[in-house]
């Protein structure tokens, strides 16, 4: 108890952590690569920081439960865990999904994203087995490049209506997306494989100032 900190196991054969509930930061790197850490992690409410690659390619399994009081989420925090599984929930008062933060776990349930999101890096949940509809949150306004690529999410997908960057690939294999998908209004270049192999997607709105789509934008989208 009294612990507020932590980092430095990457890489060893750890096999089980228990967090005391006054931690606040789990440091860079902190467990990343811990093959023997076989085991569900329960985060403390006290936590605000998971600093970038935090527990990336360790073995952490079960569901993923982030505390409400977290305020930072690193880049590469979670990346390849394989093992984790079920839905996310995205706490409250994150304002930004580092880079590939999630990218190719194992995740296989729902995403829950939170009002006052602003940037979902890129990657941030590529390669993922997320599924269900998509809800991204109107104040986000930056999507970076494949940040949601090769996911599972199917319905109706709706663009918030102040996004001012859009990367590419953003949604490329989404497969299972479908209905009419609208550009919003600040973005004048549609970006290259946007939306490459989304096979069920039937139609998309421009707006009249919409300057150039990119290559494979709509690439294999069958029904457009």
């Amino acid at each position: 108890e009294g612990l507020k900190y932590v980092a430095g196991f990457n890489g060893t054969k750890i096999t089980k952590v228990q967090f005391p509930s006054t931690l606040e930061e789990i440091g860079s790197s902190a467990f990343s690569g811990c093959k023997s850490l076989m085991c569900e992690i329960s985060l403390p409410h006290s936590l605000k920081r998971i600093e970038s690659s935090a527990f990336s390619s360790s073995a952490i399994k079960g569901n993923l439960v982030l505390p409400q009081t977290l305020e930072t989420l690193g880049s590469h925090a979670f990346q390849s865990c394989t093992s984790i599984s079920g839905a996310l929930v995205i706490p409250d008062g994150i304002t930004k999904i580092g880079e590939s933060a999630f990218y190719n776990c194992g995740l296989t349930g729902t995403l829950t994203l939170p009002e006052g999101l602003v940037e979902i890096q890129s990657g941030a949940f590529g390669n993922t087995s997320l599924k269900g509809e998509l809800h991204i949150p109107e104040s986000v306004q930056l999507i970076g490049d494949a940040a949601f690529s090769g996911t599972l999410f199917n319905g109706t997908l709706i663009l918030p209506s102040e996004l001012i960057s859009l990367g590419a690939g953003v949604f490329g294999g989404c497969w299972r997306l479908s209905g009419v998908v609208e550009i919003p209004d600040n973005i004048v270049a549609v970006p290259s494989g946007l939306f490459r192999e989304c096979a069920n997607l039937e139609g998309v709105k421009l707006h009249k100032d919409v300057e150039v789509i990119e290559s494979s934008a709509f690439e294999n989208c069958y029904y457009i």
